[in-house]
């Protein structure tokens, strides 16, 4: 999502995640794709650089060594010598002699390995794990950890005023206000259902030639191809 723009109908969100970031209480964030789960992340780590931010990455090893680059700093060259086994046991140690509150974004079909691992980080003392994810389904493996609903933060749709509010940013971030708006406008913003990602998206696709046709914005090429995007 665009940093650039204002983060519109999300405070609530944010707030709550700053305040489990402090006490260390764990939090899960369930949103579809574009609802926000990112940015709300974003903008409450503003306030907390002392925390591990980490991609969700698609086997094991590939976020051990995430990890490794983001906490031990380790250069490429040796991760490359480095197996599952070793960076495991140098992240455990790191993480137990110094704990940092850990955020997996993006959390899809973790595999039982993945939660071994991480339920050990999940019980060090210290150490607090927050995570994002599309739903209760793509956690995989790991829904054996944020199994309870009080600790689950649902990314709900933008209000009608919200969205309209973040359609007007947008247009202006894209510079869009030469084209034909109104129609424009009448057709994204109940198309999206309130997802602040599809919004942006659909306003960043039409500064691109192909979806134009002089002053006219062909929506629905643009539309198809944002929820090509956004269903992925």
């Amino acid at each position: 999502m665009e940093t650039q723009l204002p983060l519109v109908g999300a405070v609530k969100e944010v707030e709550r995640l700053k305040r489990a970031l402090s006490s260390g209480d764990p939090l899960l964030l369930v949103g579809p794709q574009g609802s926000g789960k990112t940015r709300i992340i974003q903008e409450a780590l503003s306030a907390n650089p002392q925390v591990l931010y980490l991609e969700w990455r698609p086997t094991l090893h590939q976020l051990l060594a995430a990890m490794a680059r983001a906490l031990l700093d380790a250069p490429e060259d040796w991760l490359k010598t480095q197996t599952s086994v070793q960076l495991k046991g140098l992240l455990w140690k790191a993480l137990e002699s110094e704990p940092v509150p850990l955020v997996l974004d993006g959390i899809a079909g973790a595999g039982f390995p993945a939660y071994r691992f991480l339920q050990r980080i999940y019980h060090t003392p210290g150490v607090a794990l927050f995570a994002a994810t599309r739903d209760a389904g793509t956690l995989g493996a790991l829904a054996r950890l944020f199994w309870n609903p009080l600790k689950v933060l649902h990314v709900s749709p933008l209000a009608e005023r919200d969205a309209e509010r973040l359609f007007e940013s947008a247009a202006d971030h894209f510079k869009l206000r030469h084209l034909n708006l109104d129609e424009f406008r009448e057709k994204v913003l109940p198309s999206a259902g309130g997802n602040p990602g599809q919004i942006i998206e659909m306003c960043r696709l039409a500064t691109q030639p192909r979806y134009l046709s002089g002053r006219y914005i062909k929506f629905g090429p643009l539309r198809i191809d944002t929820v090509t995007k956004f269903a992925r």
